[in-house]
């Protein structure tokens, strides 16, 4: 019986936690604090930006005006995708797609 008590105490600490912090960074842009069950510590996201569809639309969009234009959205971190990485263990915790300007 012991046993039973003490899962269900560990059950209620782990939603106590996930009502303070978030698990998944998903749709959000700019690190994050949230918890990692890897590490099972709270922590800060590190975030890590790829070339998304967003940008290479764009690139193509603004090539019509100039070349250099079409530069442009490669320089831009709104039209990148970021992906969310817990700093101690590298687990991916969220990911956001890029936006179109």
């Amino acid at each position: 019986m012991s046993e039973h008590s003490h899962l269900m105490d560990e059950n209620v600490v782990q939603s106590q936690i996930n009502f303070k912090y978030k698990t998944k960074l998903n749709g959000i842009s700019e690190p994050c604090e949230f918890y990692c069950f890897t590490c099972n510590k709270p922590r800060v996201s590190r975030i890590e930006y790829s070339y998304s569809k967003a940008t290479f639309i764009w690139c193509c969009i603004l090539c019509f005006c100039t070349i250099i234009l079409g530069l442009l959205p490669f320089c831009m971190q709104k039209c990148s995708s970021k992906t969310h990485y817990c700093p101690d263990c590298d687990k991916i915790v969220g990911h956001t797609d890029g936006e179109f300007c």
